[in-house]
């Protein structure tokens, strides 16, 4: 097949999102909520997006998947799907962050920095920052979890901050010069950035260098002190 798809999966938000490509265009997106567990949903839904393209589950040519920081189940459900292919199919697997993909469409603000906030619950968001430079986005710090009042002191100006974590932090950021806090916009990840973050990266032929972004321990972790992988 001289077409072969590209799959991206997110899981990591608190929504499904599925994309289809053909090379680097987008031919399908699904995104879906469900009462049903993620695992379960994941397979139904991976399956419907290839049959209603014409498409197997071993046309697949890579995969693309976020690693976080965001839901810790719904990261580690997209990462074994994806690897479980991996391991029979083998199908490559690139791994995207949650924060970069959120915050590829707002590379056209050139000379700001970005400041994408996640709701992490416990009254932390996810974050990090970005500065934009001739249309590229640059990471400039780690993936964190901050409680809403530690984010003005790590944003530099002039900064665009948006995010489902946004209105967590409205109060500690209104009023800062130079911030500007989008509350209704790039709250999801679409599938036009999850397909161009993950063609930008490099794609592994085994699943062992691809490892989740959790941003902080998870219950577990700390309940059992263990540490997951």
């Amino acid at each position: 097949m001289e077409n072969r798809p590209i799959l991206g999966i997110d899981n990591s938000l608190d929504s499904l999102n599925l994309v289809l490509a053909e090379n680097d265009t987008v031919i399908a997106e699904r995104r879906g909520k469900n009462k049903k567990v993620p695992s379960e949903i994941l397979p139904v839904m991976v399956s419907g997006i290839l049959a209603d393209s014409g498409y197997r589950i071993d046309d697949i040519a890579n995969m693309i998947v976020t690693l976080g920081p965001g839901s810790f189940t719904g990261i580690r459900v997209a990462l074994a799907f994806c690897k479980g292919i991996n391991s029979a199919l083998n199908v490559p697997i690139t791994g995207v962050p949650t924060l970069d993909a959120l915050s590829f469409p707002l590379a056209f603000m050139e000379g700001r920095y970005l400041c994408p906030l996640v709701d992490a619950k416990k009254g932390e968001v996810f974050c990090s920052l970005y500065r934009v430079s001739q249309g590229n986005i640059e990471r400039i710090t780690g993936y964190h979890a901050l409680k809403p009042g530690d984010i003005p002191g790590m944003v530099k100006t002039p900064c665009v901050c948006f995010g489902t974590g946004s209105l967590l932090c409205e109060s500690t950021l209104a009023g800062i010069n130079g911030v500007t806090l989008i509350k209704d916009r790039f709250q999801t990840i679409s599938g036009e950035a999850l397909l161009k973050t993950g063609l930008q990266r490099t794609a592994y032929a085994g699943s062992d260098e691809i490892k989740p972004i959790y941003g902080r321990r998870s219950e577990a972790e700390i309940k059992f002190n263990v540490k997951l992988t």
